[in-house]
């Protein structure tokens, strides 16, 4: 006997209007308590991360291609075509997940962590483009006032352990898009959590930039001086 049970609901009317506005766009339109039904089946069931199961006609695509990767005689992972047709013989998918868990996820990279990376390398590109134009007194004045993060400054990334999405993102777009090519020769792992202090930088940054734009500094789109990097530098 399936077991049921019955509860009060209090939605805002924001809420409701939503959910009225899907019910009309349903052909059976339904009741208001059988559209938050459905809607609530349908959250849990996209919730739920579904095992790979191929159709049959997806299972015929797939075997199709690994016959053509076969007869290209410069295919160098033929390890892999023969794990794919290997699991549609037997229906072992679960094998694929296993072997290529890279690409058996659900994740996306949040917008706002994006943003945030490409900013924080942005103020990098700038503060480094700054110090490498320094005259040699202000490289000296920069390194006495900053101490040991003010001896060469560069972009080290971020923690590969504990923030390695952030990682993920630069080295994708430095390695894969070509962007920010100065910081293709490194490995983006700084081996230390950055992300809070690339925050505190990034806030000190803004201010300058504002100070920039204003009319009584004159100095938008010039770069970093010395005193502006001793600024970021500091919070280093």
């Amino acid at each position: 006997m399936v077991k049921t049970e019955r509860f009060e609901l209090r939605l805002d009317e924001s809420t409701i209007d939503r959910i009225d506005a899907w019910r009309g766009e349903q052909r059976d339109l339904p009741s208001r308590a059988e559209a938050i039904r459905t809607l609530v089946y349908t959250g849990l069931e996209a919730g739920r991360r579904k095992a790979f199961r191929p159709t049959s006609s997806e299972k015929l695509i797939m075997w199709m291609l690994g016959e053509v990767l076969r007869q290209h005689k410069g295919y160098e992972d033929m390890k892999s075509v023969e794990l794919i047709q290997s699991a549609i013989y037997g229906g072992h998918f679960w094998g694929l997940e296993w072997e290529m868990s890279g690409i058996f996820h659900d994740d996306v990279d949040d917008p706002e962590a994006l943003d945030f990376v490409v900013n924080t390398m942005a103020m990098w590109r700038a503060i480094e483009w700054g110090y490498e134009k320094l005259s040699p007194v202000d490289r000296q004045r920069v390194e006495d006032q900053v101490g040991y993060w003010g001896k060469d400054p560069k972009f080290d990334g971020f923690d590969g352990n504990e923030e390695g999405g952030y990682m993920s993102m630069a080295k994708f777009m430095v390695e894969k898009l070509g962007r920010f090519e100065e910081f293709r020769d490194r490995s983006l792992n700084a081996h230390a959590n950055t992300v809070s202090t690339y925050r505190e930088m990034l806030q000190k940054y803004a201010e300058i930039e504002a100070r920039r734009g204003s009319p009584a500094y004159r100095r938008a789109g010039q770069l970093l001086n010395a005193d502006e990097l001793i600024e970021l530098l500091k919070l280093r």
